[in-house]
């Protein structure tokens, strides 16, 4: 069996561009267009990232600095203080010091008083020491002259500067005046 196709083929209509052909470099340059857009609002947004990234390096960073300085303020007040009390213990000692020596001096002298002589005067200038007394005899004297001697805390000799009879409620006394040189 044969077969014929008596209507025969029907020209389909012609297919229509999706495009027409004038618009063609239009859609193209809108197609640009929209990529260039995409393109540089994608950069913006990449930029605008990196910006805040930085931004927030830099609130950081500033809130270090001043964390620090403050730091540094703590750390200055303490080098003050600590140079402040450094000088203080160093005047502290140098008063001891000096303190010590007159203390023990005036223990030596005290030490070596024998019994019936007494001091008026006690003076320091420098190493040179003056001392003023009576005494009843002038063996109490001469007790007390050795005695400063041999003490270690004067240095040889210690000199009798004057001695003076002098009566005191009817009683005579020896009215002295020593010259030492401190060690």
């Amino acid at each position: 069996m044969i077969r014929v196709n008596l209507i025969g083929n029907v020209p389909k209509a012609a297919a229509r561009p999706w495009l027409p052909a004038n618009q063609k470099s239009a859609a193209a340059g809108l197609a640009i267009l929209i990529l260039t857009g995409l393109g540089v609002g994608g950069w913006w947004w990449q930029v605008s990232s990196a910006r805040a990234a930085v931004d927030v390096e830099i609130a950081n960073a500033e809130a270090d600095l001043t964390r620090l300085k403050n730091v540094s303020l703590l750390v200055d007040a303490a080098v003050a203080q600590k140079l402040e009390l450094t000088e203080r213990l160093g005047l502290i000692d140098r008063l001891h010091r000096t303190q010590r020596a007159p203390v023990e001096l005036l223990q030596t002298v005290s030490r070596s008083v024998p019994e019936g002589l007494w001091l008026l005067e006690l003076t320091q200038k420098g190493n040179a020491i003056q001392i003023e007394g009576r005494a009843s005899s002038l063996t109490a004297l001469t007790d007390f002259v050795e005695r400063l001697q041999t003490s270690g805390r004067f240095e040889h000799p210690v000199d009798i500067v004057t001695t003076n009879m002098e009566t005191v409620q009817e009683s005579s006394v020896v009215r002295f005046a020593l010259k030492a040189a401190a060690k």
